[in-house]
């Protein structure tokens, strides 16, 4: 009986593997179309993606089994519960992946230093090509405003920007959430030292 129940958890395991994988591939069809483009938060887009996905599969999940009779020797709970796993496992992907790639000052830096013929940068230099390149170039700081302006946690007010009471709450969970898992540059989250 456990052997039986070891193979039906490792048939689960590599199921789960086969709809991570369709969901990625989804996810990377569904990036290249202009479904929900005008997001501007990309992580925001990037999850609502994965979810869409996740019901698509759900309801080919759903058929597949109700036409044979557990296929694989899973039932249809447990390939529902599948799916379920298949999708947070990939939202994690995205937040880690796609999404860091988006924002980080390290890839920026490490792809511009790549891509130049220059070997060796001052750390003065790096600083000014990101601020140059990414931040006034590429407009990510406006990007970024407008990102906070449409979820909520910023609003405009006389040419400029106020934190809404949602952007506070955010800054309080975050705080929260930092005292339990602390960072070892306390600065992002307490800018004046606080």
């Amino acid at each position: 009986m456990v052997k039986r129940e070891l193979i039906r958890l490792l048939k689960a395991a590599v199921l789960c593997i086969a709809f991570c994988a369709l969901l990625a591939l989804g996810v990377a069809l569904l990036l290249r179309t202009p479904l929900l483009s005008g997001l501007k938060a990309y992580l925001y887009r990037l999850l609502l993606l994965d979810a869409l996905c996740c019901l698509l599969l759900l309801a080919v999940v759903v058929f597949v089994w109700i036409k044979t009779n557990e296929p694989f020797g899973i039932s249809l709970s447990s390939a529902v519960l599948c799916v379920g796993l298949s999708t947070l496992l990939m939202a994690l992907f995205l937040s880690l992946g796609p999404m860091t790639i988006e924002r980080s000052y390290t890839i920026y830096s490490l792809a511009e230093m790549r891509d130049s013929s220059q070997e060796v940068y001052s750390a003065q230099e790096m600083k000014g090509r990101f601020i140059d390149g990414f931040i006034e170039e590429a407009n990510e700081n406006q990007k970024r405003i407008d990102e906070q302006v449409s979820v909520g946690n910023l609003e405009p007010v006389d040419g400029g920007y106020k934190i809404t009471s949602k952007g506070k709450r955010l800054i309080d969970m975050m705080r929260l959430v930092e005292a339990v898992f602390p960072v070892p540059d306390k600065t992002c989250i307490y800018p004046n030292g606080n």
